[in-house]
């Protein structure tokens, strides 16, 4: 607009100049007349000149005024929009909380409820069968295994059940952690859990993260056992941990087996509470370690998935990063 205004301005200065002086040649006056007329033509060319600046710059005050009336009025309207938003947002969190802690409390509560019939299930049958095996025939003491054996798996799952829901609620304690240490152990416990399985494990050196090293460790249980649990039928069962730089530079943890692998294209159930991708009577499981994988990630934002292949074996990959709102220990 400035550069309108002084290009308008020429414009009519030399268009004045220009008429005037071809109009005082014109008249052929006597040189006392002339000037006379040459200093009033100057005022007045001064004075059209002021009065012309004068409308352009009012008019162009308008136009900005209107501009800024216009953007303090959306700015006015983005700042309603972002307190409506923030407002529906808190709402909908304390919602959500709510919620959270009714259906984990109400999980509590019914698994809490069901552990004590079922040890008492899981009690007489085995007092059965230990004490009137010979009193019953081979079909009464076949229906009396299944019920401790079905009585056992349920007690299995409402524990994984009560595990998963304390991960969600408990405090973190967030501090370094030797990640390579924890998979040492998990892997000790799970030799000697499965004596019977031997598994070649190779986990990498100087593996360090900062995170809850109790939660970790179930994390690192489950995805570990679940690799231990695939490889039952391979002719050299072999389990990897290793570290490995991300395309922004960041660190991407991995268990690789060369188990019996699964199909991409059921890669959504992994992590879906009670979703299995392989029967009971192949490999035996809650449908709940991998979720509370999951869910430990998750708390330490991050994110976990996993590629395979149908055996060919699997890797699950996650990355750890500064969970919020956790109790930092100092180092």
């Amino acid at each position: 607009m400035p550069q309108t205004i002084a290009l308008i301005y020429l414009a009519a200065g030399a268009l004045w100049i220009f008429i005037t002086d071809r109009w005082l040649e014109w008249l052929d006056l006597d040189p006392r007349t002339l000037q006379l007329l040459q200093t009033s033509k100057g005022w007045l060319a001064i004075l059209g000149s002021a009065i012309l600046l004068y409308i352009l710059l009012k008019r162009h005050k308008r136009r900005d005024d209107a501009a800024v009336s216009a953007l303090l009025e959306s700015q006015r309207e983005v700042q309603l929009m972002n307190a409506e938003l923030e407002k529906r947002v808190t709402e909908r969190t304390r919602q959500l909380q709510a919620a959270n802690r009714e259906l984990e409390a109400f999980a509590y509560a019914v698994s809490h409820d069901l552990r004590a019939p079922l040890r008492s299930l899981s009690g007489f049958s085995q007092i059965l069968q230990e004490t009137a095996s010979d009193q019953l025939d081979e079909k009464s003491l076949h229906y009396l295994r299944r019920i401790h054996d079905a009585s056992q798996r349920m007690s299995g799952l409402i524990e994984a059940l009560l595990s998963l829901s304390r991960i969600s609620t408990a405090e973190l304690t967030i501090r370094p952690v030797n990640l390579t240490q924890i998979c040492m152990d998990a892997v000790a416990a799970l030799r000697e859990k499965y004596p019977g399985h031997t598994v070649q494990v190779d986990i990498a050196p100087n593996m360090h993260v900062e995170g809850d090293a109790r939660l970790l460790r179930m994390a690192m249980d489950c995805l570990l056992g679940n690799a231990w649990k695939f490889t039952i039928r391979a002719a050299q069962p072999t389990v990897t941990v290793g570290v490995q730089t991300g395309v922004t530079g960041g660190h991407i943890y991995f268990v690789r087996d060369n188990g019996v692998g699964f199909d991409m294209a059921y890669a959504n159930k992994l992590f879906v509470p009670f979703q299995r991708l392989h029967a009971d009577a192949e490999f035996q499981g809650s449908g709940i370690g991998l979720v509370t994988a999951q869910r430990v990630i998750a708390r330490h934002s991050g994110r976990i998935w996993a590629e395979g292949q149908v055996d060919q074996g699997a890797t699950f990959y996650f990355t750890i990063g500064r969970p919020l709102g956790a109790t930092v220990e100092p180092r």
